[in-house]
Order: C-alpha cells, then sequence, then structure tokens
C-alpha cells in the first residue's frame, strides 16, 4: 500500500477510534454484580480480591473510553471473576458463622434440659422438655444439612461461571485475531485481488460471532481460526498484485505531473510521442542558435533555467538531448552540428546542476523534421533542439 494511502487509511481509522463505543456487555454485567454485592464483607473477606477487581473495574471503563474494546471487555471479565470469588468467600464465613451459631444454641438447650430435668419432678414434664430437645436437635440439623448444601451449591455455580468467562474470553480473543487479520487484508484490497479467500474469511468470521452469541465457544473458536487463515491467505495473495497496481498509478501520476509542469516551461512546445511500448514526452526548443552556428546564443538562460529544474525535479526518468537541423546542407555536415548543438545544450545543463550521467545527447541532423523546409517558418521549427523524457 502506497504511504499516502496507508496515512490517509491511519488518519481515517484515528476519526472513528475519537467517538466512545458502546459500553461492552462485560462491563455492565461487572458493574451489576458490584451493586448488588456486600462489598464491605467480602473487602473484610478477601481484601486483596477486592481491590484488584476495582482496579481491573476502573480500568475496564477506562479502555472502553480509550476505544480499546477488547482489553475492556477482558479485564471486567477478570474484575467480575475477582469480585465473585470475593463474594462467595464472604458468603462461605456467614455460612459457616450460622452453623457455629445453630451449634452454640443446641449445646445451650442440651445444658437448658440437663438442668430442668434434676429441678423437675415430674416425669410428664421431662417427656416435655425431651420433646422439646429433640424437635430443636431436629431442626437444628437439618438447617445445618441445609446450610452445607446451599455452600457447595454457590462453590459449583462460581466454579462454572468463572468456566465459562474464561472460555468466552479466550473466544473473543480469536475472533479479534481474526478481524485484525480481514482488516489486514483490506488494506491490500484482497476483495479485489483474492476474492474467493477473502469472502470464505468473512462468512466464517459472521459464523464465528453468530456462535458466539449462542454460547457455542469452541464451535465459534474453530470458525475463527479458519477465518483468520482465510484472511491471512488473501492478504499474502493480494500484496503483489496491490503493489503493482499501486505503482502503476503512482508511475501514471507522476507522468502525468512532469507533462503539466513541461507545459509551463516558458519558449518550448511540448508533445507526447508514443513508439511501441516506450513513451516519449517531447520538449522542442527553438532558435537556440544562430544559422549553423553551435554555440547557444545570447538571451536563452530562461528557457535552459527551466529545463535544468525540471529534470533536476524528476529525477527519475533518462533524458535525451536531441539536436535537428533543417535540410540544407550535406547530410554528414548536419549530423555534426545537430550533435555539436546536443552537446551545448547538454554542458548547459551540466553546469545547472543536472547529473552528467542522467543525459544522452545526440544529432540527427535534418532526418526527422516537423515542418515542410521548403519555407523558412518551416525550417526555422525544424532548427531546434528536443529535451525527451522517456518512460513506459
Amino acid at each position: 500500500m502506497s504511504g499516502a494511502r496507508f496515512r490517509g487509511a491511519l488518519v481515517a481509522a484515528a476519526v472513528l477510534g475519537c467517538a466512545t463505543p458502546p459500553r461492552p456487555r462485560e462491563l455492565d454485567a461487572y458493574e451489576a454484580v458490584k451493586k448488588g454485592a456486600n462489598l464491605q464483607e467480602a473487602a473484610k473477606r478477601a481484601p486483596d480480591l477486592v481491590t484488584s477487581s476495582d482496579k481491573l473495574g476502573q480500568k475496564a471503563v477506562e479502555e472502553w473510553e480509550s476505544n480499546d474494546l477488547e482489553e475492556s471487555r477482558r479485564d471486567a471479565i477478570m474484575a467480575q471473576i475477582k469480585l465473585k470469588t470475593a463474594l462467595a468467600l464472604a458468603e462461605q464465613d456467614r455460612l459457616k458463622a450460622k452453623i457455629e451459631k445453630l451449634s452454640s444454641d443446641q449445646g445451650a438447650a442440651d445444658e437448658e434440659y440437663a438442668s430442668v430435668s434434676k429441678d423437675l419432678a415430674s416425669e410428664t414434664e421431662k417427656l416435655t422438655l425431651l420433646q422439646k430437645y429433640l424437635e430443636a436437635r431436629k431442626t437444628a440439623d437439618a438447617d445445618k444439612q441445609r446450610l452445607s448444601q446451599q455452600m457447595s451449591s454457590d462453590q459449583q455455580k462460581a466454579e462454572a461461571e468463572q468456566q465459562r468467562l474464561s472460555q468466552q474470553l479466550a473466544t473473543e480473543q480469536k475472533i479479534a485475531a481474526a478481524q485484525l487479520a480481514l482488516h489486514t487484508a483490506e488494506t491490500v484490497d484482497a476483495s479485489k485481488y483474492a476474492s474467493a479467500d477473502y469472502r470464505a474469511a468473512t462468512d466464517m468470521l459472521d459464523k464465528a460471532q453468530g456462535e458466539l452469541k449462542q454460547s457455542a465457544f469452541a464451535a465459534a473458536q474453530a470458525s475463527a481460526d479458519v477465518a483468520k487463515k482465510n484472511a491471512d491467505h488473501a492478504a499474502e495473495l493480494s500484496k503483489p498484485r496491490y503493489e503493482q497496481a499501486e505503482q502503476a498509478s503512482q508511475n501514471k501520476m507522476r507522468d502525468d505531473a512532469l507533462s503539466r509542469d513541461a507545459s509551463g516551461v516558458p519558449g518550448v512546445s511540448v508533445r507526447i510521442d508514443r513508439r511501441g511500448d516506450l513513451q516519449r514526452l517531447v520538449l522542442a526548443i527553438p532558435d537556440l542558435f544562430s544559422k549553423k552556428q553551435t554555440t547557444v546564443a545570447p538571451g536563452h538562460e530562461a528557457v535552459l533555467d527551466g529545463i535544468a529544474a525540471l529534470v533536476n525535479k524528476y529525477t527519475t526518468y533518462p533524458v535525451q538531448v536531441i539536436g535537428h537541423t533543417d535540410s540544407r546542407g550535406k547530410s554528414g555536415e548536419l549530423v555534426a552540428i545537430s550533435a555539436a548543438r546536443a552537446q551545448a545544450v547538454y554542458g548547459a545543463l551540466v553546469s545547472r546542476g543536472v547529473e552528467a550521467r542522467r543525459l544522452m545527447p545526440s544529432g540527427v541532423g535534418g532526418d526527422e523534421p516537423l515542418e515542410d523546409n521548403h519555407s523558412a517558418a518551416g525550417r526555422a521549427k525544424n532548427n531546434r533542439i528536443e529535451i525527451v523524457f522517456l518512460y513506459h
């Protein structure tokens, strides 16, 4: 991808990134748990977990506001896990304390029964006390069993939720990797140069996102892996074709700019001369020499300065300096004069800072006239120097 286009894509991405995205549902879920939780008891039981959860939650909010959605989701999930773990530990302590209190109450009931048994003379009163004691014992045992079952169930639920959130996080990371690979492929126009792999990657990514919504984590991870593989292959296939197309586009832009700048040089006429695959941008300069002279006549500094600046600006083009004459005279003499004139212009351009190795001077005499040599005006146009930029 060209530097200009790549920078444009970065700017567009930065502008889009400035808008605050919707809050991740993982962050809402974490704040809902935090809002309904007994944070004081959790902080007393597991202060490190609660502190770490708060830090992760704040970090998730900052990442959401900074448009770092994947990091925000990840930190919100971890904050929720740590907070739920702390709450579960606090709940376990509360249930243990309640069991201990019931055990203590049971002991107190035992002591009361023993004391009352000694004081009461009536066997009926003893039987009544015994029945109360047995009922209290039965109730305490039932409560103890119920609370133990509740503790076990809550612990199992917490472990299952932690496992589910871990699977969700791993799935979202794979989907994010596939999305990144697809965006990378788009930077080299994979939809154009590797359409089959690009469409396959897009379809599999859509499938993975649908499976994630249904909590089919294993299937979503497999689909995301296939999507990433197809996107990587599409990018690999597209890159050389894209770069070739970009180079051709840049070359045309450069050729068009050269043509525009050449038209702005004073005292020259510009034409495009195509010869097979080779294109020639020809700048014809008339009236540089008097009669049969081979020394540049005075008063042409501006046009030579303009030509030198143009050659120095477009440094990638090979440049010919070709001398032409009218048809009056012997062929050999005319070729010699035209070559000497080309050499004189060559020297003038080198003296103005043009690299000598970029210039190719030559003379063709009167073999390539522009106009009819039968008129003075035609001969004047044929006596010329041509500066020729060569390109494909």
